[in-house]
């Protein structure tokens, strides 16, 4: 499974450091405010990284992070009434400061000790809250109800989906109405998976990801899915109005590569393509529509993110990076390429035509470089978009975040003063982080940040959570 460690490069950054300001804009008012963030990997040496996060109708923000490597298949967990947890770390919190672990069915707990690599979490409009979290060649699927706020009741729980392909790698997962749940699992290549290459048209199969439903709020899952053609980095999303059968997984294409014996920037396999693939019908037919293009050769090439308003109206954001020379993956990871990618361009996309069509309009709040970015769109309308940035290669990194009405600039602020990766770091660890709005229109963030309790920096990742004040 793919993964974008942030490694100490071989060569000292020559500039001096430049401290990180907020960006603003003359005439424009500070971007949003946020409150003390709440370390939540509160066991020391059981760090975590890869944070996703939602906030349902009562309020309750859930938490669910990727474990530190060296604690993968267990790590120490003083919330869990065993200690001990083997599931990724998911958490939930009613007032945004006191975290604890999901409720089991019993008081131990026991889907703690369901291994998980990666998971992800999703609600519908019946108080229910979903999570699938990979072991890998599977996913365990976990349910929760909630009826007020810190009242969460897990309600079903079980190791395996089934899913039919053989690996299960960063699971999404994504709901709405009375029950329908969309998983979409990733076989990390276009070939090896070729059950789910089923329909006509130019939305099915081979491709990375494929597309398992169900519509009784996750007892069962079609087993062998839909696979969505020449996807590659892809992130789902669900039309949450009233009556709604809207359903969208947004995706790269790796451009055009098989991941198998051709890979995105490999000659001839550099035209990256941004597809909507879009369901009507709660995810019985699919039509695919392309939105854009990206630099396919970009070796920081990540997933777009996309949110639905409550008018219908479909945002998406993906980070775009300037690239000249030649960077292969090994040396981005290794050494990064910050000499060869000279700035970074956030590109929001819109649509009001349920995904057919799409304008999309440059939102990059200051010059510099971006990593790993995501966008949520508030009950009131407001957009938030949030992402890692430095100015340039002598700068540390720092997170951020930005809100703007419809059709306004983001006005952009920094969420903590703390640095999530230093100078020396190509990026921040992971592959993303999310933020998410709340009924309330407020702005939440969670995010990895590396620490050195293991000898020096690297070795193990903090995550956080803030809520905008």
């Amino acid at each position: 499974m793919r993964k974008t460690f942030a490694l100490v490069s071989g060569v000292a950054a020559l500039a001096a450091i430049t401290a990180v300001t907020a960006p603003t804009f003359a005439g424009t008012p500070t971007g949003p405010r946020f409150g003390a963030p709440v370390l939540l990997t509160t066991d020391k040496y059981a760090g975590g990284y890869e944070p996703g996060i939602l906030v349902d109708r009562y309020n309750n923000a859930v938490v669910t992070a990727h474990k530190q490597n060296h604690t993968l298949v267990a790590s120490p967990d003083s919330r869990s009434a065993t200690k001990l947890r083997n599931q990724s770390w998911i958490w939930y919190s009613a007032d945004h400061k006191n975290f604890s672990d999901m409720p089991g069915i019993t008081p131990l707990q026991e889907q703690n000790h369901e291994f998980g690599d990666e998971g992800d979490v999703a609600r519908d409009e019946t108080g229910h809250i979903y999570f699938v979290d990979t072991n890998v060649t599977d996913n365990s699927f976990s349910r929760w109800v909630a009826t007020g706020s810190g009242k969460l009741k897990l309600e079903t729980t079980r190791p395996v989906g089934p899913f039919g392909e053989a690996v299960d790698d960063r699971p999404w997962i994504a709901a709405h109405g009375n029950g329908v749940v969309m998983y979409i699992g990733n076989q990390g290549d276009k070939v090896t998976y070729p059950a789910g290459d089923t329909g006509d048209g130019d939305a099915y199969g081979p491709g990375r990801y494929t597309v398992y439903m169900s519509t009784n709020h996750g007892d069962t899952f079609d087993p062998l899915g839909i696979t969505l053609k020449d996807s590659g980095w892809c992130r789902p999303a669900a039309d949450h109005r009233a009556g709604s059968k809207l359903l969208y997984v947004l995706c790269t294409n790796d451009g055009g590569a098989n991941d198998v014996n051709q890979n995105a920037g490999d000659k001839g396999f550099e035209k990256g393509l941004l597809y909507a693939y879009v369901s009507a019908d709660n995810g019985v037919t699919w039509q695919r529509h392309t939105m854009g293009s990206y630099k396919a050769a970009d070796p920081w090439s990540t997933y777009p993110s996309v949110t639905v308003a409550k008018d219908g109206t479909v945002y998406a954001l993906y980070n775009d990076n300037d690239f000249t020379g030649t960077c292969d993956a090994a040396t981005a990871q290794t050494f990064g390429c910050d000499d060869l990618i000279k700035s970074s361009h956030l590109w929001l996309y819109t649509s009001k035509t349920n995904g057919r069509t799409w304008t999309k309009k440059e939102v990059t709040p200051a010059k510099g470089l971006m990593r790993y970015t995501w966008v949520d769109v508030a009950p009131n309308g407001t957009v938030g978009i949030a992402y890692y940035y430095r100015p340039n290669t002598g700068s540390d990194w720092y997170l951020y975040a930005a809100t703007a009405a419809p059709g306004k600039k983001f006005v952009a602020a920094k969420v903590s003063t703390k640095t999530v990766a230093a100078k020396d770091f190509s990026s921040p660890f992971g592959d993303f982080f999310q933020c998410a709005f709340g009924p309330d229109s407020k702005l939440n963030v969670v995010w990895t940040s590396l620490n050195d309790d293991l000898l020096f920096s690297g070795l193990n990742s903090d995550i956080y959570y803030a809520r905008q004040s």
